[in-house]
């Protein structure tokens, strides 16, 4: 089956000159410009923009540029491993699955550490997002020109069938084509709760475009777990809100602005530090494992299992995930894993978003804990030496 891909794909070489000239006319492009150098005049702007002749040299010395500037204004430290066991060919593509938390920083920082790791033999991933974060013309612009790919939601039951296929047919051609690399979350809109599952809808898409076996459908996506860890959350306050919201009343009725809002304090909210932890690639070897004489939905779930396994154990835990744990068992479990000091400052943060957030402070204080705890019990799952009452 044929699939026109114009709604959804990103912009390539043949339209960087015309998107270019579409963003030259948008005032917030000389803002982000003079981001990067507070100095810089419009005519700067516009011959440094102008001067691009491949998306890849945009991505670089632009795009690239954004977020080393980001980084240097909101994280203390940014680490990676196991991105090295990649191969530094151009020709291997892979599909990276992570845990989500923040909208444009997951990928983002992500594709810094590969070009960290592999300098001139980067090639970036292209982005899954949302179109519902892309009402915003030059915002849609811009995310497309950065390799960023559009996800149809809000759709009928028949169009988001077809959408579907579409999206996974794409994101299939990229990667056999050797076209581009593919990052995609590991379920639909952030886990604001802390705890980072795989839906099992979303594998199901990925199997969609596949002719083949389980294990054939699955491997030639060359499948990546990358696990992804922040020790603060700039969208804590806003997070907190919605999940009282949806325990209070079922649902959280967004505003106009919050997905733009959210974008825009995710990039500029302070992280401390985040690391990132590359899996090994999903083998047929390791698909062939949970393979068999089994209902399709079970090798999902297997599949989906191996995803959060790495996920959990990886997840680099920082002194306010084990201090949240701490406190919401009322326990001493870990106190070793932090000291006074970190206390006091979990403490203030814990201060300063919950005092002035309306609502029932007991349910507040208990959601925001429970954030920070996640990581902790999933983590020490198949551990029987600690114990959870969360």
């Amino acid at each position: 089956m044929d699939f026109d891909f114009s709604e959804i794909k990103f912009h390539g070489d043949d339209e960087l000159d015309e998107v270019i000239q579409r963003l030259l006319d948008e005032p917030t492009i000389y803002r982000i410009s003079r981001f990067l150098n507070n100095d810089i005049s419009e005519e700067k702007t516009r011959e440094l923009l102008e001067s691009f002749g491949l998306v890849r040299d945009f991505q670089i010395d632009f795009i690239l540029n954004i977020i080393k500037r980001l980084i240097a204004k909101n994280i203390d430290e940014l680490s990676s491993d196991g991105a090295d066991k990649l191969s530094h060919s151009r020709d291997s593509k892979y599909v990276f699955i992570t845990n989500h938390r923040n909208i444009v920083m997951d990928a983002s920082l992500l594709n810094h550490e590969l070009h960290k790791t592999f300098g001139e033999d980067f090639e970036s991933t292209a982005i899954a997002i949302g179109d519902n974060l892309l009402s915003i013309p030059w915002v849609k612009d811009m995310a497309r020109l950065n390799k960023s790919f559009v996800v149809i939601r809000g759709s009928s039951v028949q169009n988001m069938l077809e959408n579907t296929k579409k999206l996974s047919h794409y994101m299939r051609q990229l990667v056999l084509n050797k076209n581009s690399s593919v990052w995609i979350a590991q379920r639909e809109g952030r886990t604001k709760d802390g705890n980072d599952i795989t839906q099992q809808g979303l594998l199901k898409m990925l199997q969609m475009s596949g002719e083949k076996d389980f294990v054939k459908n699955y491997s030639e996506l060359n499948l990546v777990p990358v696990a992804i860890s922040y020790e603060y959350d700039p969208c804590v306050k806003d997070k907190v809100k919605e999940l009282a919201s949806i325990e209070n009343t079922g649902s959280y009725i967004k505003g106009p602005l919050d997905d733009f809002n959210s974008m825009y304090n995710g990039m500029m909210g302070y992280k401390g530090r985040v690391h990132y932890s590359f899996g090994n690639l999903i083998t047929p070897e390791v698909l062939q494992q949970i393979d068999g004489d089994i209902p399709r939905n079970e090798k999902i779930h297997g599949l989906a299992k191996i995803i959060d396994d790495f996920i959990h154990s990886n997840y680099r835990l920082w002194p306010n995930n084990f201090i949240a744990a701490d406190m919401l068992n009322s326990k001493e479990q870990f106190v070793g894993k932090y000291d006074i000091e970190d206390k006091h400052k979990f403490d203030t943060l814990m201060s300063e978003t919950l005092d002035d957030l309306e609502g029932d402070a007991v349910q507040n204080k208990r959601i925001f804990l429970t954030m920070f705890a996640n990581p902790v019990k999933n983590a020490h799952k198949l551990k029987s030496e600690f114990t959870f009452d969360f």
